[in-house]
């Protein structure tokens, strides 16, 4: 299987508990949202099992969402609040920007290990300039989702994942292409 083929799938199987999710949930019945969450947390099990069949291995990015949907879907679903399943996000961003940056005081480029299969070589420098711009645009996800999920009611907050951080995260790496191209001449020119 070619190293795009890999990463499509990779990306189906990552996007198919989000999409069951939106499945289930009905805006006309707020009671759905539970529905939607057991829903969700089944598929992230079926999804991490994909991955272990496909792919002989379960990626460090599904374990931690897997758990953080385990966790807080089981808090969502027990307490009988929605709280826990807005927070999500915020957390897993905030996870992902203090893992990159925190990564980068170190010198480790850990985004380097996630995305290095997909892409070409690229020097050191490269990586550490996507790490860095990675961490501050999570870092903006998680206080945008903060604000919405605190100023707008559910229903809004729930549209935002498809219509707004979505197409952001989407704009988001097509404005590194420039950056990336950049490196990848280089380095193919050496």
């Amino acid at each position: 299987m070619s190293d795009t083929k890999k990463q499509l799938l990779k990306l189906v199987i990552e996007m198919f508990p989000i999409v069951l999710f939106f499945y289930a949930y009905d805006a006309k019945d707020m009671e759905s949202v539970y529905l939607a969450t057991k829903v969700f947390m089944v598929a992230m099990v079926v999804s991490m099992i994909a991955s272990k069949l496909v792919f002989k291995k379960i990626g460090l990015i599904l374990w931690i969402s897997g758990g953080l949907v385990g966790i807080l879907g089981g808090a969502t679903i027990y307490f009988h609040n929605e709280i826990f399943i807005k927070l999500k996000p915020t957390i897993l961003y905030s996870f992902f920007a203090a893992a990159l940056l925190g990564g980068l005081a170190f010198g480790k480029f850990f985004l380097k290990n996630v995305f290095e299969a997909g892409f070409p070589p690229m020097p050191d420098e490269a990586w550490k300039k996507l790490s860095f711009r990675f961490g501050l645009f999570y870092i903006f996800n998680a206080v945008l989702n903060e604000i919405i999920h605190r100023n707008f009611d559910f229903d809004t907050w729930i549209a935002t994942k498809l219509w707004l951080f979505m197409p952001l995260s989407l704009l988001f790496m097509m404005a590194q292409m420039p950056m990336l191209m950049k490196y990848m001449d280089v380095e193919e020119k050496s």
